[in-house]
Parts: structure tokens; C-alpha cells; sequence
């Protein structure tokens, strides 16, 4: 991938380079207007390879000024990012970790029996960069693992091991639809992540303006993610979002 993204770099700045040689001859013969070097940019002069902004306000390109370098590979990433206009619904809030949604066959769930989140282990520690081990002789039982973390409980139980001390979960993990479904406060302690909610009435960060776009949402924030761990307050008061709108 990285020797394709080195080519397509190459391919670009030659194809640059050809169009402002053809039009420095142009110029000098006199055959196009003059333009002053600060009002002529390169996008000016070859625009299919500037970056262009899109409905979802993310601006392709390289992330400086010029517009030169075209990088697919990130728009990419960038587009798998949640929109803040995405929404689930009370029963079901939809889920991003670290800005990218989670998606499995089993989503999210409130259980109205205890008022708690539950969400599919499998998928928001896998998103969170951990592994999870089901054993075929012990399928009740679960390992996540992520550098020096290390999770274990028995599905059922009210409480699990993390870096072997026992910790109680606020109600008990369940089995949904053949997937393991744990409460979201405690995934998010066992990872040192922080949560943002938001319902129906925007984010419950009192920093956050009410007028928040999407509803029944569910952001978490890994202590090693790109953004250091910054909640959507944290990121308001910093003054960028770094979010998809």
C-alpha cells in the first residue's frame, strides 16, 4: 500500500511539473495573461488533483494549503468516521470509538429492566484495538487482551477480573442474539476510555451547545487514540471538533 501511495505521489508531482513548464512557455511567449505569483496557485493551474470539500465538510488533500497531494488512502479512513448527524434511537443509541462507528449484527442495547447501556464486547474491543477469546472449553468465559490489559469474565456473572482484581459491573453481562453484551460502563473504566451520551436532547456535557445535530449517540474515546482521549467537551473548548458533520 505504501509503495502504491510513493507512486501515485510521483505520478502527481510529474504531471505537475509537465503543466507548469508548458504554462511558463505559454507565458513567456506571451500567449496566456499574466497573473501575479500570489493569486496563482497550482490548483489554478491543474485542479483535478486540489482537493475539493464535500458535503461531509472534510477537505481531501494532503492537510496543508496547497492542495498537491491527493491522499485516497486517508479521505478513506477519514469517510469511515461517524457523522454527528448520525442517530440511533433510545432502545438501540448508535456507537463510535475513537470517531468511527460500530457496526455488528447485534447493536447496542438499553435495558429498560436496569436503565443500563449494553453494547457487543467483541466489537468495541476489537475497535479499540484489543482481542477477545472465546475458549471451546470454557464458551462462557472471556478474555480481552490489549498490551499490558487484561480482561476476564464469565458471561452471566456480575463481576470480572481486570489486571487480576475483581471489579463488580452494574449488572450482569448477558448473551443477546449468540453475542456477549457487557455494560458500557464498565468496558469504559476496564479501558481507561471516556463516554460521551447523547440523547435526546443533545450531548449530557453541559459544554457541548444543545443544539447538537444528531441524537442517541454513543462516543468513546480511547486513552491512546489520535486525539489523546479529548471528550466532545473537551474538544468544543479546544475550538475543533476534528469531527465529521
Amino acid at each position: 500500500m505504501m509503495k502504491k501511495k510513493e507512486w501515485s505521489y510521483r505520478k502527481s508531482l510529474t504531471k505537475v511539473a509537465t503543466v507548469l513548464v508548458v504554462f511558463m512557455a505559454l507565458t513567456s511567449a506571451g500567449m496566456t495573461a499574466r497573473v501575479s505569483a500570489s493569486t496563482q496557485t497550482i490548483c489554478d493551474v491543474m485542479p483535478e488533483i486540489c482537493g475539493t470539500p464535500d458535503p461531509g465538510g472534510i477537505q481531501h488533500g494532503s492537510g496543508d494549503d496547497s492542495g498537491w497531494l491527493y491522499d485516497t488512502e486517508r479521505r478513506e479512513q477519514i469517510l469511515l468516521d461517524m457523522p454527528r448527524t448520525t442517530s440511533g434511537t433510545p432502545e438501540h443509541p448508535v456507537v463510535a470509538v475513537d470517531r468511527k462507528r460500530v457496526q455488528g449484527d447485534v447493536p447496542a442495547w438499553l435495558n429498560p429492566a436496569t436503565g443500563r447501556t449494553l453494547v457487543p464486547i467483541r466489537f468495541v474491543a476489537e475497535a479499540m484495538g484489543a482481542k477477545v477469546t472465546w475458549t471451546p472449553d470454557k464458551p462462557n468465559e472471556v478474555l480481552i487482551e490489549r498490551d499490558a490489559l487484561t480482561i476476564h469474565f464469565i458471561i452471566g456473572d456480575d463481576k470480572a477480573t481486570v489486571n487480576g482484581q475483581v471489579v463488580r459491573l452494574d449488572q450482569p453481562s448477558i448473551l443477546k442474539d449468540d453475542r456477549t453484551l457487557v455494560p458500557l460502563r464498565f468496558i469504559a473504566e476496564a479501558f481507561g476510555a471516556k463516554v460521551d451520551w447523547v440523547g435526546a436532547n443533545g450531548p449530557d456535557d453541559p459544554r457541548v451547545p444543545r443544539d447538537w445535530p444528531g441524537k442517541y449517540q454513543i462516543w468513546i474515546w480511547s486513552p491512546w487514540g489520535y486525539w489523546g482521549n479529548y471528550s466532545l467537551g473537551e474538544r468544543y473548548e479546544a475550538g475543533n471538533w476534528n469531527l465529521r458533520r
